[in-house]
């Protein structure tokens, strides 16, 4: 399917949207529950940032690598969101690309067969993450995945703010020679 995205087939882009819609939706939930309810930012607009976001993926998805497209996705649009969530709290406006073609994002639940799938490289994925984190790294990963920031990192953790900061550049340092 991933090929066929790359070729620009209409059908295969609703398909792949269709199949990553619940995880789409729960980090649109994720990221919603961190914003101020004064917040700009609206549900349809992260839809269709993190719509934009699998596309993207779809298209820059290495096949030789050992991790899955789910996998890779999942970091991609958690990755997504995190940015957003960042340049909001900076008071920075999220810019919003235009698509040239409607995105149709379809609320179905996919196959379970490939739900299962999912989540078995999801575990292939965590398992090599905290084989190369320290037991504090993988803590700080967690809750940094989750949006937060390393003040609030230290006060979750019971950690300095220096702590955190440096297991935060540690555990960036070492995930991105994990993953390139």
């Amino acid at each position: 399917m991933l090929v066929a995205v790359r070729l620009g087939n209409d059908d295969a882009c609703a398909e792949l949207l269709r199949m990553y819609s619940p995880l789409i939706a729960s980090l649109v939930r994720s990221t919603m529950a961190h914003l101020p309810p004064s917040s700009d930012i609206d549900e349809d607009e992260l839809r269709q940032e993190a719509a934009i976001k699998l596309y993207q993926a779809a298209l820059s998805y290495n096949f030789d690598e050992n991790i899955s497209f789910g996998l890779y996705a999942k970091i991609c649009l958690k990755n997504r969101m995190i940015s957003l969530l960042r340049r909001h709290s900076a008071g920075a406006e999220t810019s919003t690309v235009e698509l040239t073609d409607e995105i149709v994002l379809d609320r179905e639940v996919g196959d379970p067969s490939e739900m299962l799938l999912r989540t078995e490289g999801e575990r292939e994925l965590d398992g090599r993450i905290r084989s190369v984190l320290s037991p504090l790294e993988y803590d700080v990963f967690n809750l940094y995945t989750d949006g937060s920031r390393p003040t609030e990192i230290a006060k979750t953790l019971g950690i300095g703010v220096k702590t955190a900061e440096n297991a935060v550049y540690r555990m960036k340092s070492k995930l991105s020679k994990l993953f390139l």
